[in-house]
């Protein structure tokens, strides 16, 4: 297993350590150190005992499913006296709804249709950008792009030289100047745009940097938009709705968010992502460039150095030697993240502290020796990614002091690896789960009387109020609004054909028996709970009661008559818990209440 270790996995977190074991046999040993609050454990309480469990899993090519194999993992606590679940304590807990979103960025090839297999794009040939959000247990979210430049340096700089893209709060200003728009959306989630490549004034090495914003998909406005410009037309246009176009008029001048719209802000998240290098030349031109190269690597598994490059290198170096008149070998060692480069002379005619290799000088020196031992992630190596090889390259360079008889120069220092046949940038994962369902954990409960904790006893006098707390834990969700979209009681724990039911929420979020008791929804203190007191006279005397309610949550922003918490006031009528000025949407209290339309993927769980 050790080519595919990495593939090891404990419910969702990797290895977070590997060893290769000494000895020689091929072994690796695999280290998990999680709390068990990460890796989606599953906590169960079954009478004196608290239960972990997970699974350990094996998937030796990405995205494989099923899994090679499955090890289950289970951990028993016994459970301490005085424990209540997390969510009884309503001091504990959390469900702001905030961070843990994964963002990407990657380009993708000439077809649209896979990961591209290079870095190297010609000029004049289109480039897709392509990002996604992934979502998780969100609900869905809008992926939209704030502004894209294209910069020569991997991090931006105040004095940076950039080429917008992307501008003005969501404006593809490329798509005004030349060939470019965005793609329709596989899903809310992805957001992809192509453009030309041409010759960027900053250098043929380009990096796209971008701002991805994840967004509430009915709150767009001209702060958070993806506009383009449609040529036919002569006018900008909402990618997302052409007919509120009219949001995307100001991609002209200057774009700003409307009032107030700072203090909705934490409905979005944002990242800064990064795409590159991309080499913009051609790869026949990439190949002269670099001067004599190496022949195609042999099929061999695994990342190992082409020697042959090595030597010819070296022979380009000698004969520089030679023709400045120092007696110079240089050797280079490439190892599988590392390099190593020993320049020796003969005679002391280099000043070796004055070489550099990339961006790095020297990590040892002499007289008449200087050592680089560096990562290839460092002294500015260049990745290109060509065929079946990856290419390292990076210039050894001399500058030379005043006076000095030896020139200054620059010579190129390459190395080429095979590529795995599996192997991507790590950058490069186009194809995961983005539907924003499930796993959200929900919760329903009997409360003390100022709902400040679990109720220490089940029994109630008729005619009391019964506080009932209900609440979803969002964990990495925008805010969600908690609904109880109906609630009976009945006298079994399973709903039989000759068992009674009394009804106390119905018609979709209508609290029915709010009208002939004192039964009410309490004010929110959050949007991911709901309160409820229930008068307790409805019942037998003595008799067992079972309350069963479904769970709604939902988008704060989108109620309608098919998703709200309605409550009825004996001096004003029925009353929208959440807006009391929308209350026209409990008017179907007393009818029926029915969907506005269909909804082809609903935002509820």
């Amino acid at each position: 297993m050790v080519p595919r270790a990495a593939r090891l996995f404990l419910g969702s977190c990797m290895p977070s350590k590997l060893e290769v074991l000494p000895g020689g046999g091929g072994e690796a040993a695999a280290l998990f150190n999680y709390q068990l609050t990460a890796c989606k454990f599953k906590r169960l309480i079954k009478g004196k005992y608290i239960v972990y469990q997970n699974n350990m899993t094996y998937r030796p090519a990405p995205r494989s499913r099923p899994a090679a194999y499955t090890y289950p993992i289970r951990c028993v606590y016994k459970r301490p006296e005085g424990w209540v679940p997390p969510f009884l304590n309503r001091g504990s807990g959390s469900s702001e709804g905030h961070g843990d979103l994964v963002f990407h960025m990657g380009l993708l090839d000439e077809h649209f249709a896979a990961v591209a297999e290079t870095n190297v794009v010609p000029p004049g040939s289109l480039m897709l950008i392509w990002a996604a959000v992934e979502q998780k247990s969100h609900q869905p979210l809008l992926l939209l792009m704030d502004e894209c430049v294209a910069a020569a340096t991997p991090a931006l700089q105040p004095d940076s030289l950039v080429y917008p893209i992307v501008s003005n709060k969501g404006c593809l200003s490329e798509s005004r100047r030349g060939d470019s728009a965005f793609l329709p959306r596989s899903r809310s989630s992805v957001l992809s745009f192509y453009l030309r490549a041409f010759r960027f004034p900053l250098g043929n090495e380009v990096f796209i940097h971008c701002r991805l914003v994840a967004w509430d998909a009915s709150g767009l406005h001209e702060g958070k938009k993806a506009c383009q410009y449609v040529q036919e037309a002569g006018r900008w246009e909402l990618f997302d709705d052409p007919s509120q176009s009219a949001v995307c008029s100001c991609c002209g001048s200057a774009c700003s968010s409307p009032p107030g719209a700072a203090e909705h802000e934490f409905h979005s998240f944002h990242h800064e992502a990064v795409l590159g290098p991309l080499s913009l030349e051609d790869p026949l031109e990439s190949r002269s460039r670099r001067g004599p190269q190496a022949p195609e690597p042999p099929a061999a598994a695994g990342r190992l150095p082409v020697t042959m490059a090595f030597l010819r290198r070296v022979a380009l170096l000698v004969s520089l030697a030679a023709a400045v008149s120092v007696h110079a070998v240089v050797k280079l060692d490439c190892r599988p993240d590392s390099v190593v480069l020993v320049w020796t002379e003969s005679r002391s005619q280099v000043d070796t502290s004055l070489l550099h290799l990339g961006s790095c000088y020297p990590t040892s020196s002499s007289v008449r020796e200087a050592v680089f031992t560096v990562d290839l992630s460092d002294c500015n190596f260049s990745r290109t990614v060509t065929g079946a090889v990856i290419t390292y390259a990076s210039d050894l360079s001399y500058s030379s002091p005043p006076g000095s008889p030896v020139p200054s120069f620059t010579r190129p220092v390459v190395c080429v690896y095979d590529r795995p046949n599996d192997w991507y940038p790590p950058l490069y994962e186009p194809v995961f789960e983005t539907y924003g369902r499930g796993d959200l954990v929900f919760h329903f409960g009997l409360m003390n009387g100022n709902f400040s904790g679990p109720a220490e006893s089940a029994g109630f006098r008729l005619g009391s109020l019964i506080p009932i707390a209900a609440s979803v834990v969002q964990k990495s969700h925008q805010p969600l609004l908690l609904l109880l979209e109906e609630c009976v009681a009945a006298s079994t724990p399973e709903f039989q054909p000759e068992g009674s039911v009394y009804p106390i929420i119905t018609n979709e979020g209508c609290l029915t028996d709010g009208k002939t008791s004192r039964t009410t929804f309490k004010t929110r203190q959050k949007s991911s709970e709901l309160h409820l007191l229930l008068q307790a006279f409805r019942f037998s005397q003595g008799e067992q009661v079972f309350l069963r309610c479904k769970l709604v949550a939902w988008d704060p922003v989108d109620l309608d008559d098919t998703k709200k918490a309605c409550h009825y006031d004996q001096q004003g009528g029925w009353e929208l818990l959440d807006d009391p000025a929308n209350s026209h949407l409990c008017d179907c209290c007393e009818s029926d209440c029915r969907s506005r339309k269909t909804r082809s993927a609903a935002p509820g769980m």
